[in-house]
């Protein structure tokens, strides 16, 4: 039985040889150990999520003439041969200008603009970010990627042309960041762990990535706030405590709650003069706070209503514990004649409540 299995070497033990595999121990010591994507990786090997660190980085425009500019930026990319051995990471220390063959007299191209790392195990290996040229065709297609690559722009080239302008030029850049780093990419294009933070630039928020359904809006809170509307009045008869509005909740045990409760107003047909209504907000049949509104006569108009938010609080106890519970508003006539009271609502004023987690 193995009671053991040999990690990488660590960096930097004295005295130990980091390329004697083929800089598997530095690749996965380094690059890998930061980089290592363990929101999308399945199976049982590690995997590396390849991508421009940053969100400016390694951006492909048109230059002059039959010229492309690719900005200063870094990259990581997986051994593509062998996932297992490691990723690389490399930099380009300053703007390149890459020239774009002679476009063909009669048919489209279709270019592409790579960073990769070419691995020869030995002195001669080197990063670089280079074109790969199309084959000319009345309907081109892209030329493949070469090994150990990451794809930043794709280039069309039409019959004849003598300039690359901005339009023939498109991003193809993805993103990544080192793990638990807040990756900057516009959204749409993050494809990073589950729960990898990220910035888009052009609408200036953050976001959050479920490798599930893309970008998703930053959730800060522990779970998400309720909204319930009754479009429809609510009567309590004789004093007896009706319910208005009911929901569930699953709490983590140490998040105190907010209650907020909403009544348009109050309306009885009777004629005897002030009655009033108690607006109760509870917590699995407890009461944790209430307001009596009024209305000054009993003759059918709504008057009186009113508004009020609950807490629950540690000191005082309510703090739910973890696990569902059920939050109510609830509606008790104040009246001595035993009739109805009637709480108001309809479509363009409803009874309203809000049950939402307080931010500390």
């Amino acid at each position: 039985m193995t009671t053991s299995v040999t990690t990488s070497l660590p960096l930097w033990l004295t005295g130990c040889t980091y390329d004697a595999n083929g800089g598997n121990d530095l690749r996965n010591s380094g690059v890998s150990a930061y980089f290592y994507d363990q929101g999308i990786v399945t199976g049982t090997s590690i995997g590396l999520l390849a991508g421009v660190v940053g969100g400016a980085g390694l951006q492909a425009t048109a230059g002059t003439g039959m010229t492309v500019l690719v900005q200063p930026g870094s990259f990581v990319v997986p051994n593509s041969a062998t996932p297992t051995a490691g990723g690389y990471a490399s930099t380009l220390s300053t703007q390149a200008t890459l020239t774009v063959q002679t476009a063909d007299p009669s048919n489209p191209r279709i270019d592409i603009v790579v960073a990769n790392v070419v691995d020869n195990g030995n002195s001669t290996s080197f990063g670089q970010v280079q074109i790969l040229t199309g084959t000319a065709a009345p309907s081109p297609s892209a030329p493949g990627a070469p090994a150990n690559s990451l794809i930043l722009a794709q280039l069309s080239v039409p019959a004849g042309t003598s300039s690359m302008t901005g339009g023939l030029v498109t991003d193809k850049r993805s993103f990544t960041t080192t793990t638990g780093g807040v990756l900057v990419a516009p959204k749409g294009s993050a494809t990073g762990y589950v729960g990898q933070v990220a910035y888009d630039g052009a609408s200036g928020s953050f976001y959050h990535n479920t490798n599930v359904g893309g970008a998703q809006q930053l959730k800060v809170l522990p779970w998400p706030p309720q909204t319930l509307f009754k479009t429809s009045p609510t009567i309590s008869t004789s004093g007896s405590v009706v319910t208005v509005l009911s929901t569930t909740i699953t709490v983590d045990g140490s998040t105190d709650i907010s209650i907020y409760v909403k009544a348009t107003g109050l309306a009885m047909l009777a004629s005897h003069g002030e009655f009033g209504a108690n607006l109760q907000a509870m917590v699995d049949g407890s009461l944790i706070d209430q307001m009596v509104v009024l209305n000054t006569a009993s003759d059918g108009v709504v008057r009186g209503g009113g508004s009020f938010t609950a807490y629950t609080s540690a000191s005082q106890g309510t703090t739910p514990s973890a696990g569902t519970h059920t939050v109510s508003f609830k509606l008790q006539g104040i009246d001595s004649s035993g009739v109805q009271v009637t709480l108001y609502a309809s479509s363009g004023s409803p009874s309203v409540m809000r049950v939402s987690p307080v931010v500390l």
